[in-house]
C-alpha cells in the first residue's frame, strides 16, 4: 500500500487564522468608519449641538447668511490670500492660503460642533481657546472663528486632526494643541 501524504488545513480551518481574519475585517471596517466620520460623509444628525453658541459682531461688510455651508464674499482674493499660523510659543508660519488644510482627508476648512463644514475661505481668523491633547480618545478643541461677513463663532472641532501648510522652508503639520491663531490675510 502506498502513504499519502499528511493533509495540511488551510489558513482558515484553525482557531488562529478564524481569529487573525476576523481581527483584520473589524480593524479595516474601524479605520473607514474613521475617515468617513472625519471628512462628514457619516455623523450626527443634531444641526446644533448643545455647545454651539454663536455671536454676531459688528461688520464693516454687511452679509447675510442663508446658508449653512458658507460662501465666501466674491472678489475676496483668496488665490493670493496668505495664511499665517502662530503657534502657542509664537513662532509664526506662513503659506498660500488656498493650499491651508486641516485633517488627512485634505479638507479646506474644518467640520464644526460636528455638524458644519467651515470652509477657510470663508474665514478672516479661527483662534484656538483650548485644546485637548492631540489624539486624545474623544479630544476637542474649542474654537472663536471670525467670518469674513463679521461673524464671530464659538464652538469646537477635533484635536485629533491636524493643520497642514507648505510653508518656505517646508511642510508643517500641527494640532490644535499647539496651534494659538490662524489668520487668512487677503491682498
Amino acid at each position: 500500500m502506498s502513504e499519502q501524504p499528511p493533509r495540511t488545513t488551510g489558513f482558515w480551518h484553525t482557531v488562529p487564522g478564524i481569529l487573525t481574519g476576523i481581527a483584520t475585517a473589524v480593524s479595516a471596517i474601524a479605520a473607514l468608519l474613521t475617515i468617513l466620520f472625519q471628512i462628514g460623509v457619516i455623523g450626527g444628525t443634531d444641526s446644533t449641538p448643545p455647545e454651539a453658541t454663536v455671536a454676531t459682531t459688528r461688520s464693516t461688510t454687511p452679509s447675510t447668511v442663508s446658508s449653512p455651508n458658507l460662501v465666501p464674499v466674491a472678489g475676496s482674493g483668496w488665490t493670493t490670500a496668505t495664511a499665517i499660523m502662530t503657534t502657542n510659543d509664537g513662532t509664526e508660519y506662513r503659506s498660500r492660503a488656498e493650499t491651508f488644510r486641516y485633517c488627512f482627508s485634505g479638507g479646506a476648512g474644518v467640520y464644526f460642533n460636528n455638524a458644519q463644514n467651515i470652509a477657510f475661505e470663508s474665514m478672516v481668523s479661527l483662534e484656538v481657546v483650548r485644546s485637548d491633547v492631540a489624539l486624545s480618545s474623544g479630544g476637542r478643541a474649542d474654537v472663536r472663528i471670525t467670518l469674513t461677513s463679521g461673524t464671530l463663532l464659538t464652538g469646537t472641532i477635533d484635536a485629533g486632526c491636524d493643520f497642514i501648510m507648505q510653508a518656505e522652508a517646508g511642510r508643517v503639520n500641527l494640532y490644535p494643541d499647539k496651534v494659538k491663531k490662524i489668520e487668512f490675510q487677503r491682498p
